[in-house]
């Protein structure tokens, strides 16, 4: 590639150590001014109120030292920790964003815990091209990148939309400042024994007794992703007669019972492979006439609610369900079911657009990527 030049990364970054940013304080508000930062998954901490050590030499990326995860930062901030180097281009001799691009097509091994910039990832050899194409080909990409992140702000749009809809039409479910008349959740499942069941604990379901095929076992892993494709595990017949008595069925509601996304849902859709629940996952079989199943999900998915009955649940060990007992008596608002209908109807309508959101934003990702390795394809590391 004529006029491009192989180079080392710590011939073009320079770093600076984060020492000097450091906030005094993790006593966060959004109210406060500055953002402070992690070059980890997170990125954005909190914001603090302190006004000396705040980074001003922008732009810059931030890069952890440790897991390489990395953040192109355009506005002052402070950080967290000094686990990171900041990296600035030196004497304005690269694309800070051509070169975020291009890092972000390097993959290295971290599985030892040590310091990488310096030691590993600065002496990576790139493909440099002149400066003119450097930018041109940033501009490429951050054109694309930006189809990609306002159609997925759509869909996000989309949920407010819909949570907008239901506070409009119910109110606060916890304060109930609308006065619906409350039932328990015994009050709202069908008259079965089995209808509100956690999976089995101890050794009913061992590892050992999984065949390649037959009956599934339903994980966290359906209710957190709401993806039923996913299959793992299978019972025989005589183990699924063993325990029948966890099996789900379309239209029941699982729930993850214990971790860090403690109460995350989803509903059994049409046409789910036979099978039951492990120990993770608590099933609600709900009695339509009375709470529809869209509804539920809403109102169990309240914030305040989650936080009022889930919040004394989530202590420094590793976060559970509350006991049975307490769970059968929390309030459930229950509006009138035509209320309820309607309210499907227009929650119907978004899912609809939002369907076709997903697929331009699966579009738009798949250009962004087509054009990432377009523009790299030449490179050898």
């Amino acid at each position: 590639m004529e006029g491009w030049n192989i180079i080392s990364l710590d011939t073009v970054l320079d770093y600076e150590q984060p020492t000097k940013y450091i906030v005094e304080t993790t006593d966060y508000d959004d109210s406060f001014a500055t953002p402070v930062l992690t070059a980890g998954k997170s990125f954005l901490l909190g914001y603090t109120k302190e006004t000396n050590g705040i980074f001003k030499d922008l732009p810059v990326i931030i890069f952890d030292d440790f897991t390489t995860a990395f953040h192109y930062v355009d506005f002052p901030f402070k950080v967290k920790s000094s686990a990171m180097k900041i990296l600035k281009v030196q004497n304005n001799s690269a694309d800070l964003r051509f070169l975020y691009y291009r890092i972000g097509r390097i993959n290295i091994d971290t599985a030892l815990h040590k310091r990488y910039w310096i030691s590993k990832f600065s002496k990576i050899k790139i493909p440099l091209p002149p400066l003119e194409t450097q930018k041109r080909i940033a501009q490429i990409l951050d054109d694309a990148a930006a189809l990609r992140d306002k159609t997925a702000q759509l869909l996000n749009e989309y949920d407010l939309l819909a949570q907008s809809i239901f506070l409009d039409m119910f109110g606060d479910v916890l304060n109930n400042p609308k006065e619906w008349q409350t039932k328990t959740i015994e009050d709202l499942v069908v008259n079965d024994k089995g209808s509100i069941k956690r999976g089995p604990f101890g050794g009913a379901l061992k590892k050992e007794i999984f065949v390649d095929k037959g009956y599934l076992v339903y994980e966290q892993y359906h209710a957190l992703n709401n993806d039923f494709s996913f299959e793992r595990y299978y019972i025989d017949e005589n183990d699924f007669q063993r325990l029948k008595g966890f099996e789900v069925k379309s239209g029941d509601i699982i729930v993850s019972c214990s971790g860090v996304y403690l109460g995350k849902l989803a509903i059994i859709p049409a046409g789910s492979k036979k099978g039951i629940i492990n120990q993770a996952l608590l099933k609600i079989t709900l009695d339509e006439s009375k709470m529809r199943k869209d509804f539920f999900v809403f109102h169990f998915t309240q914030e305040n609610f989650r936080n009022q009955y889930f919040g004394a649940n989530r202590g420094a060990g590793i976060p559970n369900f509350p006991p049975m007992s307490s769970f059968k008596r929390f309030p459930f608002i229950t509006p009138p079911i035509n209320l309820q209908n309607q309210f499907a109807e227009k929650i119907g309508l978004i899912e609809q657009q939002k369907a076709l959101a997903k697929q331009e934003l699966q579009q738009s990702e798949d250009l962004f990527n087509c054009l990432l390795q377009k523009a790299f394809k030449e490179e050898l590391e």
